[in-house]
């Protein structure tokens, strides 16, 4: 357990996750803005994990790859498609 070390990556990824949709969504790349939404998943997770006691492998697995896959989804369906407006 390292609680300091994982509420930092929560605050980190969920500041950069937050930067990313409401600034840059818009002005990056359709690749670049899922990549940057799966990696604060991936941090979010991770943080997560961090923060309890005892996490097993299938946790770690589970949680990465949900939140990496279904970040970049749920922030399409809110914020709309990602780079400039055709």
């Amino acid at each position: 357990m390292s609680t300091g070390a994982g509420v930092a990556t929560i605050v980190g990824a969920s500041a950069l996750g937050l930067l990313t949709v409401f600034v840059l969504w818009r002005r990056l790349p359709a690749a670049a803005a899922f990549a940057v939404a799966a990696a604060c998943g991936v941090g979010v997770a991770v943080g997560g994990l961090l923060v309890q006691d005892e996490v097993g492998t299938a946790s770690w697995v589970v949680a990465v790859v949900t939140l990496g896959s279904i970040t970049p989804l749920h922030a399409r369906l809110v914020f709309g498609p990602p780079g400039e407006p055709t």
